[in-house]
């Protein structure tokens, strides 16, 4: 007689490995954010000759933080972008109160203490410095036209490795509002070819990006589905379409699950294979848009093209299409609509049209005003008159 075990037996190498695998990137981000932080604060220490220890007074310390808040560098030298300064400052701030809590008992706040007053003015004013210039201070991403989108998509070549890719990204990017830097973690499984109850496709491909930022609020948010929906009127730039053949070029020499591959440097058609076993890395994969742009003549130089920008364009024209907040933080994934603000700042297009429509609304409104005047005018002599396709008789005499 057969028995099977009840229980899994999985040892504790792959579950630490299932463990390492379910923190979402921004979390692992930001752990190496703190450290990086911390090491560049470590050799700002060493060349100010400043030693952190218990023989520190909370005054010494504070004017640590004040001058680290003022003169922190990259290693080259050169300086750092005005809301990188805040961040590290910040990040700084908050190890060195926890460790003088942990080792010496020493309890201070550099947030809110007033000894601490100076260090967070030297931060504000490196900032403020920093503000006014325009490669230093920070940015927006650009929010680009419906036409401009269409141009970058169609400038690829799919008929390649690297251009199918790209031509792929740009639209989906768009259409599904992803964030900049997220795509280099998409999953295969992610995607679903949508299928009806008698089994027949759809035409919708279903996208769930499970383990995303927008899902790490437990199982309600994993349920939240977008679709690629196909594009019949222009079948060049159809997302399902793209995915398909996409998904067919990735042949039984790919065991990643990663979605964007590098592409085979010895491709020459499609006898040969299209990928390597590899995904592309997440700095490749971030200049895509910024490169699709510069394809197709924009100032990339001048203006702040990235990744993003196809997050902030499907915001913008979401809401230009009449769509109410509720509404568009369905399609893009936002906790709340307090996190539409940033991407709803009002651009020339739209500003243009607005005054438009004031001006328009207020002839119509000189219109009637001068139309009633004259009626009563009218209205005071025997006359016919005509208004909007309209015939009005006038009889000033009163007792017919």
């Amino acid at each position: 007689m057969c028995t099977s075990k009840r229980f899994g037996s999985s040892c504790f190498q792959t579950i630490d490995e299932a463990i390492i695998n379910s923190i979402p990137e921004n979390t692992k981000k930001s752990k190496k954010s703190k450290k990086s932080a911390w090491k560049q604060f470590n050799a700002f220490c060493q060349e100010k000759n400043y030693v952190l220890d218990h023989q520190r007074s909370i005054e010494e310390i504070a004017n640590i933080l004040k001058d680290w808040g003022y003169n922190m560098r990259r290693k080259n030298g050169e300086e750092y972008k005005e809301c990188v300064v805040k961040t590290l400052w910040n990040v700084v701030a908050k190890e060195v109160q926890e460790m003088y809590d942990y080792k010496y008992n020493i309890k201070f706040n550099p947030f809110s203490d007033s000894t601490f007053n100076e260090a967070r003015r030297a931060r504000d004013a490196k900032r403020k410095t920093l503000q006014s210039s325009l490669k230093k201070r920070r940015s927006s991403s650009t929010v680009l036209s419906g036409d401009e989108i269409r141009k970058m998509v169609t400038a690829w070549n799919e008929d390649t490795p690297a251009g199918l890719q790209k031509k792929f990204y740009q639209i989906s990017a768009y259409e599904l509002a992803w964030r900049g830097g997220e795509a280099a973690n998409y999953l295969l499984h992610y995607f679903k070819i949508e299928k009806n109850n008698k089994g027949e496709e759809t035409g919708r491909i279903e996208y769930n990006s499970v383990f995303s930022k927008t899902t790490q609020g437990g199982a309600k948010p994993l349920a939240y589905s977008k679709w690629l929906i196909a594009n019949k009127d222009d079948l060049n730039i159809c997302p399902v379409r793209l995915f398909k053949k996409l998904s067919s070029k990735r042949t039984t020499n790919i065991t990643t699950e990663r979605f964007f591959l590098t592409p085979n440097p010895q491709w020459q058609n499609d006898n040969s294979p299209w990928y390597k076993n590899c995904p592309v890395g997440k700095n490749e994969i971030g200049k895509w848009t910024k490169l699709a742009a510069e394809k197709i003549g924009l100032d990339v130089c001048n203006i702040n093209i990235t990744n993003h920008s196809n997050r902030a364009t499907a915001v913008s024209h979401l809401a230009k299409s009449g769509l109410d907040e509720q509404q568009i933080i369905k399609i893009t994934g936002h906790a709340s609509t307090s996190s539409l603000a940033p991407y709803l700042e009002i651009d020339t297009e739209h500003h243009e049209q607005i005054i438009k429509k004031m001006r328009l609304q207020e002839k119509e409104s000189n219109t009637v005003v001068s139309a009633t005047n004259e009626l009563q005018a009218k209205a005071s002599s025997n006359s016919t008159y005509n208004y909007n396709k309209c015939t009005f008789i006038f009889n000033s005499d009163s007792s017919k």
